[in-house]
């Protein structure tokens, strides 16, 4: 057992509870007990304990979606338009993924330094599956499926199969294998089938774009604009099959665990079916960068830096709360900055936690021990969520499962100062 206290403890539960000299009761990598730290301390004298003098503990941090293939990239790519960058990805993206490993490593710290604990990756190609097994990060890690060409379906099954047979043979209790269908315009319906049947047969979450981009709705709804070009002058494809919106969220139906990402040109009405079959996942700065719009935030992750400067999810929420205040419209939604600070927090903790489906999330008894602590000089309470938000910037300890792993060496029943 172990007992970690601070100055402030964000609990992220249903209530947002925050707890002054909190504590955090540890054993056999589940919460056993949260409360007042001292008054933990008194019961538990047998255990070892540490408390963060002027430090927050939260949730260790979800990073919903993430691409760590692309970390290499700079400048390859052109922004401002989704059809733009998709040319120059094509045209780019094998340049990028070469000798690329170094560039994971430090994407992989980077979540460290935030204090993730646990990041859904989305991976085409498989180039970080043996770096984040290694990790010791809590990894839902996606084998994403392209393929428009109906007649290299066998393949596609083939390469499918063994990329999924391979991470299954290594699943444990940190690495869960999942499956993403890339988005409704770069898989035909033959190959998606049979991805949504694997998907069922094992029980895997599965992620998928979905209505990124303004060309996308356009395909999807009329089979024309930057797509009807796009086939033959990339892929050499003449006719490609197109999903309708309907015909692809169908294929959902009967999976338990779905995430939709950026939904950008989904209207009101739409998104409520979406919600249905699963949960929407925004990438603000990506979201942005692509098609100049936000995004709906109730759950954030960093994208892959193909479209974002940097994959810091401290930087992404404070960006989409900046963004927020600025929006009227969002603004409005919220009594104070500090209700808008604390949906921040939930989409990046509670929220992504319970779309995947995880025992984490949140700081309760029984949930697992994946805990976050940073460096907060701050006495009032009353905006505590806000400051977080705002200078939440490394985190001093990460723990998932009850073990840390940025500061293994650590000086029990002593006060960090």
């Amino acid at each position: 057992m172990k007992l970690l206290g601070a100055t402030f403890v964000l609990t992220c539960d249903d209530n947002m509870e925050i707890l002054r000299d909190g504590g955090v009761l540890i054993d056999n990598g589940k919460i056993q007990a949260i409360g007042d730290f001292n008054t933990l301390k008194e019961k538990y004298r047998h255990c070892d304990s540490l408390f963060y003098k002027q430090h927050v503990l939260v949730p260790a941090l979800i990073n919903a979606h993430i691409h760590f293939e692309f970390s290499k990239n700079t400048s390859s790519f052109v922004y401002g338009d989704f059809g733009m960058w998709l040319d120059s990805i094509m045209e780019n993206r094998d340049e990028v993924f070469q000798d690329n490993v170094k560039a994971i490593q430090r994407a992989i710290l980077e979540q460290k330094k935030n204090g993730v604990g646990t990041v859904c990756a989305i991976s085409s190609h498989d180039l970080d599956i043996e770096l984040l097994l290694r990790s010791n990060l809590r990894v839902i890690f996606c084998h994403e499926v392209l393929g428009v060409n109906h007649k290299d379906f066998e393949n596609q099954v083939l390469q499918i199969s063994t990329r999924l047979e391979r991470s299954l043979s290594v699943k444990n209790d940190l690495f869960q294998p999942a499956l993403a269908l890339h988005a409704p315009y770069s898989v035909h319906s033959k190959l998606a089938q049979y991805l949504i049947d694997l998907a069922a047969k094992y029980n895997l979450l599965v992620s998928t774009h979905f209505l990124e981009s303004k060309h996308e709705r356009e395909w999807l709804d009329s089979q024309s604009g930057y797509f009807s070009e796009f086939y033959s002058k990339y892929l050499q494809l003449q006719e490609v099959e197109s999903f309708s919106q309907e015909s692809f969220l169908a294929l959902f139906a009967d999976i338990s665990h779905v995430l939709f990402t950026h939904c950008l040109y989904a209207d009101s009405e739409l998104k409520q079916k979406i919600l249905n079959y699963g949960a929407i996942v925004s990438c603000p700065r990506s979201n942005l960068l692509l098609n100049t719009k936000l995004g709906d935030n109730m759950i954030i992750g960093t994208d892959g830096k193909s479209s974002n400067n940097d994959v810091s999810l401290l930087n992404e929420i404070r960006y989409a709360f900046f963004s927020a205040l600025a929006n009227q419209d969002k603004a409005s939604q919220y009594a104070n900055i500090e209700s808008l600070a604390k949906d921040m927090l939930y989409a990046v903790t509670r929220n992504p936690a319970l779309a995947l489906g995880l025992n984490n999330g949140i700081l309760q008894e029984g949930k697992s021990a994946d805990i976050a602590i940073f460096k907060l000089d701050c006495e009032d309470s009353r905006q505590i969520t806000t400051h977080f938000v705002l200078h939440a910037k490394e985190a001093v300890s990460l723990f998932v499962n009850g073990i840390d792993i940025i500061s293994q060496n650590i000086n029990t029943c002593a006060e960090a100062e």
